[in-house]
């Protein structure tokens, strides 16, 4: 995922849990904000 500011190559979560059997959500933070990504499994 990149960071919507500054257009970083985000590549470690600080935290990842699954909102449902089919869907994981990862949390990156840069630039002093917080970003998620929904992946579906």
């Amino acid at each position: 995922m990149k960071c919507p500011i500054c257009g970083k190559e985000l590549t470690d979560p600080i935290k990842e849990w699954d909102l449902s059997t089919k869907v994981r959500i990862k949390l990156y933070e840069c630039c002093g904000k917080k970003v998620r990504e929904y992946v579906r499994k």
